[in-house]
């Protein structure tokens, strides 16, 4: 399996959005996540967004959908199907992956894989370029304490990944198919029994990554990451030529790291649609009115990307509020080290 870049970035691999942007041209963002639901049937206790409450909200498909071609024709890229709440507890999460992967816009999906069962797969997978599951335990009782659950749903979730991988097979799908832990007290004992159980089924990756403080999160978790290097190199073992083990090292490292840019430049490139349809910049300030860039009930998306209202949010974050009100370890540091770079070269630059 190629590479692909979890701990860096892929602007490298759009020159062209890129140059735009630094001659100040007006561009669109290249992938959006997206909030299909904000209802969920766990309760994690590491969970980002537990402040919005779960509320059972359904982003309303032809609103969504008339919008998604537009999306497309401005030159969005890509759509993770994530968000606030489980994706799969929308009842038309597959027409709508569908539709994403139609209008050219590549579709992915990050899920606790409970609702994924085989039937839905045979419907969306070959529209989705992968797939993420987010799995916390390998054992019923460390599953259930972290995901705050009902009783076997690690066995439905592990089923369902096994039907997944059966799917990809029998389809002969390029879909990836990747696991994700969160590394916590409660599971680091787990980790390597969990590789070794998720590369059996075929899954192509496996990647466990720190857990990150949201400023506005109720849940408060503090943890001590000292011995994260010898687990990442005990769970490294059990990577072979079809099996990758991405351990976030680099993630955990920026824990301790002091933003190296002046501006959240990465904005630009990047955005969060809850599933009331409100466009957020990031989703650390999502259920926040103050950043809302606009709603899709009220305008389409280039109207609202586009709106002075969302250039200036945009703009408002400078240094000073990003060390004051951003959270540690964001998933926009790579890109930001990297254009604050191209905004800001060194001397010498002309000789290569």
């Amino acid at each position: 399996m190629e590479d692909i870049r979890m701990d860096s970035h892929k602007l490298l691999y759009h020159p062209q959005r890129v140059a735009d942007w630094l001659s100040g041209k007006q561009i669109y963002p290249i992938e959006m996540e997206v909030g299909l639901s904000g209802a969920c049937n766990h309760r994690c206790i590491f969970c980002a967004v537990d402040y919005m409450e779960y509320k059972p909200k359904l982003l309303p498909k032809d609103i969504f959908l008339a919008n998604l071609e537009l999306m497309g024709k401005k030159g969005l890229k890509s759509i993770i199907y994530a968000g606030e709440g489980e994706p799969l507890t929308h009842p038309d999460a597959p027409e709508i992956i569908q539709r994403t992967k139609k209008y050219g816009i590549d579709a992915a999906m990050s899920t606790n894989g409970v609702l994924f069962t085989k039937e839905k797969a045979v419907d969306c997978m070959s529209a989705l370029s992968w797939i993420r599951f987010s799995i916390a335990g390998a054992t019923d009782e460390t599953y259930e304490k972290i995901h705050q659950c009902r009783k076997g749903d690690l066995k439905r979730a592990l089923q369902n990944m096994a039907d997944v991988a059966m799917v990809k097979r029998q389809q002969k799908l390029s879909t990836t198919l990747g696991a994700q832990l969160l590394l916590l007290p409660e599971n680091k004992s787990e980790i390597v029994q969990l590789a070794r159980m998720v590369r059996e089924m075929g899954f192509d990756y496996f990647t466990v990554k720190p857990f990150s403080q949201h400023p506005s999160s109720k849940a408060k978790i503090t943890v001590d990451y000292s011995e994260a290097e010898e687990i990442g190199r005990e769970v490294k073992e059990y990577e072979t030529e079809n099996f990758k083990i991405y351990f976030r090292s680099q993630s955990i490292d920026n824990l301790n790291m002091e933003k190296p840019y002046s501006d959240c430049e990465g904005l630009n490139f990047m955005t969060y649609m809850d599933a009331a349809g409100n466009l957020f910049p990031c989703i650390v300030f999502m259920g926040q009115d103050d950043f809302i860039y606009g709603n899709i009930h009220e305008q389409t998306f280039p109207e609202i990307w586009e709106s002075e209202r969302a250039k200036k949010i945009r703009a408002a974050f400078d240094c000073k509020f990003i060390h004051a009100h951003c959270r540690k370890n964001c998933r926009l540091d790579e890109i930001n080290k990297y254009l604050h770079v191209l905004k800001n070269p060194g001397a010498h630059v002309n000789f290569i």
